[in-house]
């Protein structure tokens, strides 16, 4: 029997409603201090969570959204400091949420105000621009052979999720590219995206046989695999042995005899 994602809607949105109050907590404690290591923890959890449950049920503009506010906490959890500017924007995420709640459409695009929305809340996370006079010189570039291309490239719409495959095969001797969007081909033994990029990977030039589609659908690692491409759950931060045998294969590829 297929699963309707439309049945477990009411659960998701309860559920969903606890995180949020969890997440309402933790941004609070954050407005008085804004490097709270234990708030920031929290509300990444309820972040990771609704992003989950919202992937499961394909309502793309909660995933979305919640992804990119996971890659926003990471990126204040790593580099403490911050003035909590970004704070207004985290209640507007909040308060986004809440109204999806309201009328859940698994498969629906995210609207405009969720598409800007993501935008704005990855901008926290770029470096702020340097006043023109305040600049060094560019130094003169100096003609260097091009680099090798890394052995594997890790290609995933979340960063924090890329950075979390980058660390298993870095583990398995792979020099790494990781990246946010689709790079090119240039020889790597291995390309493990996620199957939302795995149509973009394979028309710009990536052979199927080197590409490894991590999904948790069950439904879509079977459609790639009818393609012949291999496919794989992800595998469990800093768990080791969850760690596809194909990519210890590839790996074993690239060592001297």
């Amino acid at each position: 029997m297929t699963l309707d994602p439309h049945d477990f809607l009411p659960l998701f949105a309860q559920e969903t409603a606890s995180q949020l109050g969890a997440l309402e907590a933790a941004l609070h404690a954050l407005e008085d201090h804004p490097d709270d290591a234990g708030a920031l923890r929290s509300a990444f959890q309820a972040a990771h969570s609704i992003k989950g449950g919202a992937a499961m049920l394909e309502l793309h503009a909660l995933h979305e959204l919640m992804g990119a506010f996971e890659d926003l906490l990471q990126h204040l959890r790593d580099q403490p400091g911050g003035n909590g500017a970004w704070l207004p924007d985290a209640f507007t995420a909040r308060d986004l949420i809440l109204a999806q709640l309201a009328d859940l459409r698994p498969g629906a695009p995210a609207p405009p105000e969720v598409r800007q929305l993501i935008m704005t809340l990855r901008g926290h996370t770029r470096p702020a621009p340097v006043p023109a006079q305040e600049r060094e010189p560019a130094p003169v570039p100096v003609p260097a052979d091009p680099p090798a291309a890394p052995a594997a490239a890790v290609m995933d719409v979340s960063a924090l999720a890329a950075a979390s495959t980058g660390e298993h095969l870095r583990a398995l001797g792979f020099t790494v590219q990781v990246a946010t969007a689709v790079v090119p081909f240039a020889g790597q033994r291995l390309g493990v995206v996620s199957a939302r990029l795995a149509e973009q990977a394979l028309e710009a030039g990536w052979p199927a046989g080197h590409l490894s589609v991590l999904s948790e659908s069950a439904a879509v690692r079977a459609a790639w695999a009818a393609r012949g491409l291999r496919v794989t759950g992800r595998p469990v931060r800093a768990a080791r042995d969850t760690v596809p045998d194909a990519w210890v294969a590839a790996a074993l590829q690239g060592r001297p005899e």
